[in-house]
């Protein structure tokens, strides 16, 4: 019989599609295939390898195959055309699918006589914004790594000595950008957890870009930001975590724009409750922080030179080291309880470095608390 609605039909590898991790709590590098019913009903298409294992694993949803449905005809056939025949049987005849689907596999659906169109929203961005205490405590141990993380690399940078050019040098050997990033990757590795994205530790006018990696040796003197976002190995849950360091004694000027950020930080931590929209906390720090220092500018002579707080002031965190809710001038929606986001202010100068300073924390029924 075919079904009233149209049903919400997904395929990928859950390992890199949130939505399909989310829905079914299956963790696979390979390619599956999950389609959400008009009734709410969700299916997971897998592989008579996968069978057994998304049998015991997955959750909240109903795992089938080629020959759990009666269609052992296709199981050497390509996933899409698996796809198609799963859908037919079950009645579904009008879909919606996520604007990456695949267009081979969209193009067969159709021609299977299934009327397919992509969707503006995926039915679980919503339920994602939101977190469960499972999801919490997933967070919670990806910022655990990432706070020990932080740690070591402060330690390595205490212990460092600056020779007469002020290059740091640790066990006889400059201490660059690129020794900073093994030192952290290897103590997230020992916490079950990697930056798959590469963490930011950068120095001097590098940490004036936000996205610098940073290369070469780190100096006394100067602001180096370490931003480190790991993922879990086991739940595939990012977390988020920014610090800005320095080795011996700064400038005048770059102790404020430190002080200033973490003033600011402060600010938006204090703002950050139910209600609240995300445009607002953004709008009020980056207030802050031009009557502090100075409005974001432009060199005419140079635009690449770039000065003040140009970024959003954070970002949701969970499957996605980036994802809804923001605190940015897009952030409309108000903030409510459960909602995990970033609060990192920062300042950026290509003549005195850049600083900013990030925690990720979950919106309370009164506040927000750091993770």
């Amino acid at each position: 019989m075919k079904t009233n609605g149209k049903a919400f039909v997904m395929l990928g590898a859950s390992a890199s599609e949130p939505d399909i991790q989310y829905a079914t709590g299956f963790l696979a590098p390979d390619p599956v295939a999950v389609w959400r019913r008009p009734d709410g009903a969700v299916f997971l298409l897998v592989s008579g390898m996968e069978y057994g294992r998304a049998m015991r694993q997955a959750r909240d949803c109903t795992v089938v195959s080629m020959d759990s449905l009666g269609l052992g005809r296709y199981r050497m056939s390509p996933l899409s055309l698996q796809l198609a025949a799963a859908l037919r049987v079950q009645g579904i005849r009008e879909i919606e699918t996520p604007p990456g689907f695949p267009l081979v596999a969209f193009e067969r659906l159709r021609a299977f006589g299934i009327k397919a169109k992509t969707a503006q929203i995926s039915p679980f961005s919503a339920a994602r914004q939101v977190k469960s205490p499972a999801e919490l405590a997933a967070i919670r141990a990806s910022q655990k790594a990432a706070r020990a993380a932080e740690r070591a690399l402060g330690a390595a940078i205490r212990a460092c000595e600056a020779d007469r050019s002020g290059i740091l040098m640790l066990g006889g050997k400059p201490f660059t950008s690129e020794r900073a990033r093994a030192l952290v990757r290897a103590q997230l590795l020992m916490r079950g957890a990697m930056d798959f994205e590469g963490s930011i530790v950068a120095g001097g006018a590098q940490a004036a870009d936000p996205h610098e990696q940073g290369s070469g040796p780190l100096r006394s003197g100067e602001l180096i930001v370490a931003d480190i976002f790991p993922r879990s190995l086991d739940s595939g849950y990012w977390g988020d975590m920014t610090r800005t360091f320095h080795h011996g004694r700064l400038s005048r000027e770059r102790r404020q724009i430190l002080r200033t950020v973490a003033e600011a930080q402060k600010l938006g931590l204090g703002m950050v409750r139910p209600g609240v929209t995300g445009s607002e906390v953004h709008a009020a720090v980056a207030r802050f922080i031009a009557g502090k220092l100075r409005p974001n500018w432009r060199d005419p002579d140079d635009e690449s030179r770039v000065f003040g707080f140009m970024h959003g002031l954070g970002h949701g965190v969970g499957l996605e080291i980036h994802e809804e809710p923001r605190l940015s001038p897009t952030g409309r929606e108000p903030l409510c309880p459960g909602m995990v986001v970033t609060v990192e202010p920062g300042f950026y100068d290509p003549v005195l470095g850049g600083a900013r300073i990030e925690d990720t924390v979950v919106v309370t029924e009164t506040g927000c608390e750091i993770l």
